[in-house]
């Protein structure tokens, strides 16, 4: 007798299947069905063929994909690109909303760093993701959007400010069911994503829409409500907030450190566009220059030109590889005529009686990298010009304001001014009061503030429940086994968004109109599916048994058993290399299993002998089949000796 370890490897699919098959109907994913020699396609939750036993299915899973890997937010972007492909824009929508309140919104302006991993960009173009985001986004009715049951709890939260960290927070701590109250210091919601990017790339409607919805879940907003000397963080707690985070973003311009620059006619960027998006439209003269390279330079120049301006000339001190603007709203502003002036710094601003005249600038050469990687500007000596301007707006870069925290005991700052917080759990030194975004880190991106949110908002709950706020947090997914890419790949690059003609683009009006629904599907048909499974859970709303379970993990057991038998089987000789006989090169060169398989009524064809063309969809029977045998057979070059079952087998099928 023999004890015997084995590793019982997870099925994710429970002892109580019925066999159905109604968790394949729906699911999303295909593979090449190994059983039928990837002749044929299988979904991820399958089994192997009809007569199998058990009649339990199972799910393949592999890797999380390196999209959903790279998301801040942690967003299942395989799962709802999958869904989309089907057409299912409620259930990617509601996919998305499981880690990520702002779709719309993210799905307009997210950096998108699934992209830049996207696995499907080793044959043409990542996958167009954010597109496809805000496509399901667009696609729902939000005053429609159903709410979820949540069970009201007593405690209250206060979070401090409206921009997407707030939201956040707000919008998960609500699912718990506690009672939330928003602070805003501005007369809109939103912070810097309604007051600091322009209506043409995020219409105010798109975030209100969301901010709507946020308020369904009985989430209280307060507008001009800040948060300061007149009511303090104390207060707050005295007023029964039981916990507080703090997510007020980077809201003050960094200063040029120039001469001059407090003349008239110099304005700071984070100003300027908040009193555009707030409808004041700021009096500009018809020369207007923009200091800076990001997106918030680029942002003020474009908003320039729609104000009015005659010329806009964007001045930055390093190349345009550098800009760390992203590259479309870069040559969207070329297009729309913002012109661009590199390896330029300002060195004073020039002004004759209260007027201002213009610039004094310096040229630059780019030396050794820098802290942030990128290559250090020099001035160049003796090179000074001078730049007319009538309207300088400086886009150099924001910080947190945290002037409303002075004199607030227990709360710990950097020498950066940004908020000390345990960067696994986002509590500060003052017990109660938590911490997240751009607060945090600096001038981030949204989606990083979103990620920040959610995780403060799980602190949050477990210390108001009395947990740990450490303990079994959940991990970023590693690993790098994903599903090989598939072989035959026809080419097809992604699908573009439509734009609005420049000759429409006169006002603020949204500049990016999406993908169209038909382009939107393909699209994400475009998807190679990495981690297989992509968990979207539509097989989990499918069964009617219960017994989908992707939480379960693979078990090591100990049986006791009186004999091993080892019936591993043999591989079939791979005649790739064998380059007369076209097999991997012709669709309709079959090895004897690929043959089997075609001849078995379970098989991809259904028993019928059809060809291949050449996308490998059976279409047609053959007017005449040859059968070659002894292939590798008493070969010198691969095998000597026979394989005794080559005529067997070709009398076999020729009767077949």
């Amino acid at each position: 007798n023999y004890k015997v370890r084995v590793r019982k490897k997870a099925r994710y699919v429970k002892q109580e299947c019925t066999g159905c098959g109604e968790c394949a109907n729906v699911c999303p994913v295909t593979r090449p069905n190994e059983w039928d020699e990837k002749l044929g396609p299988r979904k991820a939750i399958y089994r192997s063929f009809p007569q199998a036993v058990p009649i339990t299915f199972l799910i393949e899973k592999k890797d999380r994909g390196p999209c959903v890997q790279t998301c801040p937010a942690g967003t299942n972007v395989q799962g709802y690109v999958a869904l989309i492909g089907q057409g299912k824009n409620h259930e990617a929508l509601r996919l998305i909303m499981e880690k990520l309140p702002l779709p719309g919104t993210l799905g307009r302006i997210c950096p998108a760093p699934c992209e830049k991993v996207c696995r499907r960009g080793d044959f043409d173009e990542p996958l167009a993701i954010r597109e496809l985001k805000r496509y399901a986004a667009d696609q729902v009715d939000w005053e429609s959007l159903p709410t979820p049951l949540v069970s009201q709890k007593k405690q209250k939260v206060a979070v401090v400010g409206s921009g997407p960290g707030g939201i956040s927070a707000a919008y998960f701590l609500a699912l718990e069911g506690y009672r939330v109250t928003v602070f805003e210091a501005l007369p809109v919601a939103g912070g810097m994503l309604r007051v600091g990017i322009p209506d043409y790339r995020l219409p105010p409607e798109i975030l209100e829409r969301e901010i709507d919805y946020l308020k369904r879940l009985n989430v209280e907003i307060r507008l001009a409500s800040p948060i300061g000397p007149e009511h303090s963080l104390d207060d707050l707690f005295e007023e029964g907030y039981q916990a507080v985070y703090l997510a007020t973003g980077a809201h003050r311009n960094v200063k040029l450190g120039i001469p001059g620059e407090e003349a008239p006619g110099v304005i700071p960027a984070t100003r300027f566009l908040k009193e555009v998006n707030l409808g004041s439209r700021p009096q500009i003269g018809p020369e207007v220059v923009v200091i800076g390279g990001g997106n918030v330079a680029v942002d003020a120049a474009r908003s320039a030109l729609r104000l009015g301006a005659d010329t806009v000339t964007i001045l930055y001190r390093r190349t345009r590889a550098e800009m760390p603007a992203y590259p479309e709203e870069v040559e969207a502003a070329i297009e729309e005529g913002v012109r661009l002036q590199f390896l330029v710094a300002p060195m004073k601003v020039l002004s004759q009686d209260g007027k201002l005249q213009g610039l004094m600038c310096v040229k630059m050469e780019l030396g050794q990298p820098d802290a942030t990687g990128r290559r250090r500007p020099l001035p160049i000596a003796g090179s000074e010009f001078q730049v007319r301007a009538d309207t300088v707006i400086s886009a150099i870069g924001q910080v947190p304001d945290t002037t409303f925290l002075e004199g607030i005991k227990g709360l710990q700052l950097t020498q950066r001014g940004t908020v000390i917080v345990d960067l696994l759990t986002y509590e500060t030194t003052r017990k109660g009061v938590f911490a997240g975004g751009d607060l945090v880190t600096g001038p981030a991106t949204a989606v990083e503030a979103v990620a920040a949110g959610r995780q403060a908002a799980i602190s949050i709950h477990r210390f108001l429940s009395g947990l740990d706020l450490r303990e079994g947090r959940s991990v970023v997914p590693s690993g790098q086994n994903w599903a090989d890419l598939p072989q035959r790949v026809p080419q097809q690059p992604r699908f573009r968004s439509i734009s609005l003609p420049l000759d429409k683009r006169g006002d603020f009006s949204e500049v990016n109109l999406g993908l169209s629904s038909q382009d939107a599907m393909a699209e994400a048909q475009r998807c190679v599916s990495c981690g297989v499974c992509s968990e979207c859970m539509e097989c989990v709303s499918a069964c009617k048994a219960k017994a989908i379970d992707h939480g379960m993990q693979d078990e090591i057991l100990e049986l006791d058993v009186g004999s091993i038998i080892v019936a591993t089987g043999y591989d079939l000789m791979d005649p790739t290399p064998m380059k007369q006989f076209g097999y991997g090169r012709y669709p309709n060169v079959f090895t004897s299993l690929e043959f089997e398989r075609l001849n078995n009524a379970t098989g991809p064809t259904n028993g019928k002998i059809l060809m291949r063309d050449q996308s490998g969809a059976f279409t047609r029977a053959p007017e005449s089949v040859a059968i070659l045998h002894c292939i590798g057979s008493r070969d010198v070059n691969y095998h000597e000796y026979c394989s005794r079952v080559c005529c067997m087998y070709a009398l076999k099928f020729a009767h077949l």
